[in-house]
C-alpha cells in the first residue's frame, strides 16, 4: 500500500500536469470505485471542473476544484494507480482501468487498479470536510479522526509523546494506527524505528521523553528523504507520471530479515505483532535497557 511518500510523490508529480488544468469530460468505466455518488452524476459534475489544488493528508490524495465542487479524496489502497497520459487506451481494451479524465491542453488522467480495491470519496467544502455540506457525501471510516500527518507542523515531540503515554501497545503498532499519527505503514514504521534504535515491541509508554524525540527525528528525515528518492517501489507502485521511486535500494530494516544489519552486522530478526511483521536488528534495537518496564505485546 502507498504509504506517505509514495503519496507524495504522486501528488508532487501529478500537480505539475493538473493544477489550472481542466477536466473536459470524464468517463467512468468501473463504478465500483465510487462511494456516494453515481457514476453518471459523477461524470457531469466534473465535466468542465478546472482542478485547483492537490493536496494531501496521511495517506490519502486530495485533488481540489475550482467553483466550490466537492474535492476528490482518493485512497489508493493496495494497487491503485493515479496518473496522467498522453493517451488512453480505449473503453474495453484495459480492464482494470477505471477512470479515463480527457484534459483540455491535451492528455488523460488515469485511474488503474488490479485488485480493485482503491476508493474516491467526494470532501465537501469546510474543515475537514465539514462546512454547510457535510454530511452530503459519506467520508471513509476514520477520516474525522486522522491523526496529525507524519510530516506535518502539527505532529511535535511533545504530541508524539503525549499519544504514547500510558499505552502498554507495541511501538509498532502506535505508529501504525493512523488515529496517532496519519501516513505512516508497514514500511517506514519498521525504518523509523531501526534509526531510532528502538525495538518494535517497546511499550509506547516506556519510551522516554530522549527516545521519543530521537524517533520523531527520525521519522521526519526518514519521510523527506524518501520523498527526495520518489518512495519506494517494490512491484505496484508508480509515480503520477508513471516511474518508480528509488528508496527501496536505501531500506536498512523492512524486507531484510536474516540479512546483516548495515549498522553492525547482526542477522536481522522478525516478529509479527498485532498481524503486521516487524524487521529489526537484535543488536542496535534491544527490547530494554535498564530501568525500562517493557510490556510484552498481547495478541487477540
Amino acid at each position: 500500500m502507498p504509504e506517505l511518500p509514495e503519496v507524495e510523490t504522486i501528488r508532487r508529480t501529478l500537480a505539475t500536469h493538473l493544477v489550472g488544468e481542466r477536466l473536459e469530460r470524464v468517463e467512468v468505466l468501473h463504478p465500483h470505485f465510487l462511494v456516494g455518488v453515481a457514476a453518471d452524476r459523477f461524470a457531469r459534475l466534473y465535466a468542465g471542473a478546472r482542478v485547483e489544488e492537490l493536496g494531501r493528508r496521511g495517506k490519502y490524495l486530495i485533488v481540489r476544484f475550482a467553483a466550490g465542487l466537492p474535492a476528490w479524496l482518493v485512497h489508493l489502497r493496495m494497487t491503485g494507480r493515479l496518473y496522467v497520459r498522453e493517451t488512453a487506451p480505449e473503453p474495453g481494451d484495459d480492464p482494470h482501468l477505471h477512470l479515463r479524465a480527457r484534459l483540455a491542453g491535451g492528455g488523460w488522467l488515469l485511474l488503474r487498479d488490479v485488485r480493485k480495491f482503491a476508493r474516491l470519496y467526494l470532501l465537501a467544502a469546510g474543515p475537514a470536510g465539514g462546512g454547510a455540506e457535510a454530511g452530503a457525501f459519506p467520508l471513509p471510516p476514520g477520516w474525522l479522526r486522522l491523526g496529525p500527518d507524519a510530516l506535518g507542523d502539527e505532529l511535535t515531540p511533545a504530541r508524539l509523546e503525549r499519544a504514547f503515554a500510558g499505552r502498554r501497545a507495541p511501538v509498532k503498532a502506535l505508529l501504525l494506527d493512523q488515529r496517532l499519527l496519519a501516513g505512516l505503514g508497514n514500511i517506514y514504521s519498521d525504518e523509523a524505528l531501526w534509526r531510532a534504535r528502538l525495538h518494535p515491541a517497546r511499550a509506547g509508554g516506556s519510551l522516554r521523553p530522549a527516545e521519543i524525540r530521537r524517533l520523531w527525528a527520525a521519522i521526519r528525515s526518514l519521510l523527506e528523504e524518501a520523498i527526495d528518492w520518489r518512495g519506494t517501489t517494490f512491484s505496484d507502485y508508480l509515480d503520477g507520471e508513471g516511474f518508480p521511486g528509488g528508496f527501496a535500494i536505501r531500506l536498512q530494516a523492512y524486507g531484510r530479515a536474516g540479512q546483516p544489519c548495515r549498522r553492525c552486522g547482526s542477522r536481522l530478526e522478525s516478529l509479527r505483532l498485532g498481524g503486521r511483521s516487524a524487521t529489526f536488528c537484535p543488536r542496535c534495537q534491544r527490547r530494554a535497557t535498564t530501568g525500562d518496564r517493557v510490556e510484552r505485546p498481547r495478541t487477540r
